[in-house]
Formats: C-alpha cells, structure tokens, sequence
C-alpha cells in the first residue's frame, strides 16, 4: 500500500470521491532524523496500512496541510496517541474536540522535521491556508490542493469533471482553488519563494505524482497567477 518515492520518502493512494468524480487522495510519509515518520495529509488507516506504516517507523508527527485535508486527522491521532499533532490554521476551529497539544504551522519547520523539510504557508489563500513542504533529500515538493495533477484525464463523469474544473491535461491550478484566491499579489510572492527551491518531483495529493520536471511545471501551472 505504501508507494516508496525514494529513499526516506513514500506516499499511500486512497479513494475519494468529490461530486461524483474520482478525485482520490494521497498521504505522504517522510522519514525523520530520528527514525520516526511524519504523516502528511492522513488518509484512512486501517489494520494492514497500520501494520505496514509501522514497517517503516513509529509515527512521531500528524500534519493536517491545509484547512481542506483534516477528515482523517482525527482518526489518525486516536491511532497514535504519542505523535505530535500540527495542522494549518483554521483546522482546528473545525475539530470537536480540538486535540490537546494541536500545533498551528507556520513558516518554520518544527524540529521534528527541520532536518528533511522546509515548509512555506501559501499567503493570499485563507481559505485553505494551505502550507507547502519541500522534502531536501528527495528533491520532492508536497502539495495539497494548490495544484491537481491528472495526466491523463480519466474517461467518463471523472475526466468532465476534471476539465469543466481546468485540471486536465498537467499540472494545474483549479478553478476553485483559483476562486479561493483573495490577494494574487501575496499569491505570487509565495510562488515565487516555492519556485527558489531545488524540487524535481512533486507529490501531489490529486492525481498522479510528477515524478521529474516539477518546478517548470509548477512555473508553468502557475504563470497567470
């Protein structure tokens, strides 16, 4: 179930249906300095996931990435009692009860993870909120929603969903995220911070992982931004 990217980094695809399209989600995992895991975007976790995620390490941190990716954070906490629990702003205000000890992400990596990753909120998008994670030894960027990626587009309800929504066909930025959008100015300078990493593959956690090119195609995806 656990797709190994490269070394210390690795993903699980799961089911998800939006408006009737098979949109799907991704969780990634990223290994830490001391051998533990964060888990990025939970997806569901059952018996067998469980079993094989703690092939790879015990579970020292939660991150829900933006205020959109939270369904499962809950869940994945009540799993491991011991791990750190971080979420984007805004995700809070929608758990009941909130988790005790939940971090708000900001710019600066925690020390669970500065070792690995750098990370930067998306500005001028609070409705997502969503922050950014640049994985340094895989060169792998790790979006949530900032970006889908389907290529190529599925057939039936799921490929004209995806294209009446402008992501079809590459690396995009929906139009609902493009509604979500309130001050393009900040939009654009927090882009610009992303495109000044060394990121070759981006995992997205819609549709299929770049796996090389990644920072033309967020260039690109991004250039009317």
């Amino acid at each position: 179930m656990i797709e190994a990217l490269a070394p210390g980094i690795g993903s699980v695809a799961a089911p998800l249906k939006i408006a009737g399209a098979r949109m799907g989600t991704r969780m990634t995992l990223v290994r830490l300095a001391d051998e533990g895991l964060a888990l990025i975007s939970p997806v569901p976790i059952d018996a067998p996931l469980a079993s094989e995620i703690e092939g790879w390490g015990r579970v020292r941190a939660i991150i829900a990435p933006n205020a959109f990716h939270h369904f499962y954070f809950a869940d994945a906490a009540r799993r491991y009692p011991e791990a750190a629990l971080f979420a984007a702003r805004g995700v809070a205000q929608k758990l009941e009860p909130t988790p005790a000890g939940l971090v708000t992400l900001g710019d600066e990596p925690d020390p669970l993870w500065k070792a690995e990753m750098d990370q930067l909120g998306l500005m001028g998008a609070p409705r997502t909120n969503e922050v950014v994670f640049f994985h340094r030894p895989s060169r792998s960027l790790i979006l949530t929603d900032l970006c889908f990626h389907f290529d190529p587009v599925p057939a039936g309800w799921t490929g004209l969903i995806l294209r009446l929504a402008g992501a079809s066909g590459g690396l995009a930025v929906s139009r609902l995220m493009r509604t979500l959008l309130s001050d393009r100015v900040a939009v654009r300078a927090s882009i610009e911070k992303i495109l000044e990493w060394d990121f070759d593959r981006i995992v997205v956690t819609h549709g299929q992982i770049v796996t090389s090119g990644g920072r033309e195609k967020l260039r690109a995806a991004t250039a009317d931004l």
